[in-house]
């Protein structure tokens, strides 16, 4: 992504300086990020916020309202689905702050591209990420679910609470359509 601003939270650093990335900004508490990275990097560097390690958000958060307020435009969030199964979770529900904020956001990594949405939405096959579509309700229901181009269709279906119904799916036609009335969808 050419132009794109780099924010790095935390033990993103690390990954940045891997990978040999020069952050826009870097934000986090630093409590995970290694002695080696913080000396180097975080010693002389303009652009960093150190939050207090006691905080009700997590530096992915701090790291989300930064990019609010510095940037326009899609956030992409890589590095959020790592092992810490709390975290991902905070990081999906992250997600619906975009929403709020009328921002197109995802969710990152090696196998996955995790959005939500709560409005219709047009895929296009051969812009697909992976090969199964997966739709879960974010919401306690998602209502008018229709399914257009895909290996297992819905019409006019309501996605509620405590089932796997949405898992799997493939996109079966060149496009496939996800139609919804009401809730939020991932």
């Amino acid at each position: 992504y050419a132009g794109a601003t780099i924010i790095a939270a935390d033990r993103g650093l690390e990954a940045c300086m891997k990978l040999q990335i020069e952050p826009d900004y870097v934000i986090g508490d630093f409590d995970s990020l290694d002695e080696q990275v913080k000396d180097a990097f975080l010693a002389d560097r303009r652009n960093v916020t150190k939050l207090n390690p006691i905080k009700d958000d997590t530096d992915s958060e701090a790291a989300l309202h930064l990019a609010f307020e510095k940037t326009k435009g899609d956030i992409f969030l890589l590095g959020g689905t790592g092992t810490r199964l709390d975290h991902v979770l905070g990081n999906i529900s992250l997600l619906g702050i975009g929403l709020e904020e009328d921002v197109r956001m995802e969710l990152l990594d090696a196998n996955n591209r995790i959005r939500m949405t709560d409005h219709s939405v047009v895929l296009k096959k051969k812009q697909q990420y992976g090969k199964y579509l997966s739709l879960l309700p974010y919401s306690e229901k998602v209502t008018g679910v229709t399914l257009k181009g895909v290996k297992y269709p819905l019409d006019n279906y309501t996605m509620g609470g405590f089932n796997s119904l949405g898992i799997s799916n493939e996109i079966v036609d060149a496009e496939a359509s996800i139609e919804l009335k009401s809730g939020r969808l991932l």
